[in-house]
């Protein structure tokens, strides 16, 4: 969920670089790897996600969506969608960086320092989050049965393997369980993909790193498809491996294609015009959106629960192609050009996407505060008011979680180079 978050600074701008949207000739290759661009609307993006994030919880548990479940709840209940644009964020950002690599021929980032890197920014501030979530504060479900194996389980982010555990504790981390996932798995399938790029001209690394995404996509598929035939057999096991990272693949690659693409196109110096037209940035949020209300109206339960059928391929799908188009315009095409980008730019929604991170561990927490302060009944509660009550606490806390912790270790990966490790020998 959490999307590269904190990779917001992590690539910065050339505006002088090419004039938007016109082709020019590629230049030799390089063996060191140029400039990266930056992407500024990402926090943007991040900002969308959290409030969907945040808006799914609220209206279920004030009772907008059950109640509601054959008019607007149908849309409420899909609000679990920015799940999706966090993966692909997360694809994109982190694995951008080794295709640079393999397309230039240039050091990879070091394996150990990305791992470090991923851990100061994600792990202090989740602990923080659940201490209070299930030590200081009593109002939610606690740590779950199994006494201090259980607070092992949930502080190393394996509560999504464990039957018991996986609605305790802070339950929307369990797409931080499957990120943490990723964090190991994405320099180990570089290292693979990239094993022989030094004998490979770029067009074919380009080939060959387009069809290992496509190849991750389809064992997504497949693993989803073998779990369906035997989830009869094994119900509880394998409704969890449904949340596992082999299920989610599929929404990590289409994040790395856009990175391959982006890295593709920088490398070449040249972007199809199209990604220029003032247009496109409108058509493809129109498709984003288009995708959302064709998922919300396939007749997906609108209760937070999974159930088994093959309609569960359908919504990941076209949660991955709200994804995709939504973030199309913020990797493609002029940066600053349009009412799109420059509303994802905006102070106050590039500053929600600076604490996404924040608002997801903690606005869970609220929910259940709130719901104990007012002695209010389940599924009994005005929305709007519900909502930015929440909304506002979170807010607080995430500003808090940001400056005062996840900031401060930000600070700390200065001790570890992104280039620290060369993983090629230079070039004769």
């Amino acid at each position: 969920m959490t999307g590269a978050i904190g990779e917001f600074h992590l690539l910065n701008p050339d505006p002088g670089s090419h004039e938007a949207g016109r082709e020019i000739n590629p230049g030799p290759e390089s063996a060191t790897p140029k400039r990266p661009p930056r992407f500024p609307s990402f926090d943007g993006l991040r900002a969308i996600a959290a409030i969907t994030v945040v808006g799914v919880h609220t209206a279920f548990v004030s009772g907008l969506t059950p109640k509601h479940r054959h008019g607007i709840g149908l849309y409420t209940a899909r609000l679990e969608i920015g799940v999706a644009v966090f993966f692909l964020i997360s694809g994109f950002l982190l694995y951008r960086p080794f295709v640079v690599a393999h397309l230039s021929k240039a050091p990879r980032p070091g394996t150990r320092s990305f791992w470090v890197r991923r851990l100061l920014r994600i792990v202090p501030a989740y602990w923080v989050a659940l201490f209070f979530a299930t030590t200081v504060l009593s109002a939610g479900p606690g740590i779950g049965p199994g006494g201090w194996k259980a607070y092992v389980i949930h502080y190393l982010f394996l509560q999504i393997y464990f039957h018991h555990q996986n609605l305790t504790g802070i339950s929307a981390a369990w797409s931080l369980c499957v990120e943490m996932s990723f964090y190991f798995f994405i320099p180990l399938y570089a290292w693979w993909i990239g094993r022989k790029r030094e004998l490979w001209s770029a067009t074919k690394m380009l080939t060959f790193e387009l069809g290992g995404v496509a190849g991750l996509i389809a064992i997504s598929f497949i693993y989803r498809i073998i779990l369906l035939e035997v989830i009869g057999q094994h119900g509880i096991y394998a409704r969890l491996a449904m949340v596992w990272l082999p299920a989610n693949l599929d929404l990590f690659g289409l994040g790395m294609a856009l990175a391959i693409l982006s890295a593709w196109f920088h490398h070449r110096d040249v972007e199809p015009k199209i990604f220029s037209h003032r247009a496109f940035p409108w058509v493809s949020w129109a498709l984003s959106i288009g995708c959302f209300v064709l998922v919300a109206n396939i007749g997906l339960p609108t209760l937070p629960i999974y159930i088994p059928s093959t309609i569960e391929l359908l919504r990941q799908t076209l949660y991955g192609g709200f994804a995709f188009f939504l973030l199309l315009p913020a990797v493609f095409g002029p940066p600053h050009q349009g009412l799109i980008r420059r509303g994802l730019q905006l102070w106050p929604v590039a500053a929600l996407g600076v604490i996404s991170y924040g608002i997801y561990l903690w606005h869970e927490i609220w929910i259940y505060e709130v719901l104990h302060w007012g002695d209010y009944r389940l599924f009994d509660i005005e929305f709007f008011w519900f909502f930015f009550a929440v909304l506002a606490l979170t807010i607080a806390s995430a500003s808090a979680s940001y400056f005062g912790l996840e900031k401060p270790m930000l600070r700390l990966k200065r001790f570890f180079s992104w280039f620290d490790s060369p993983r090629t020998r230079p070039k004769p």
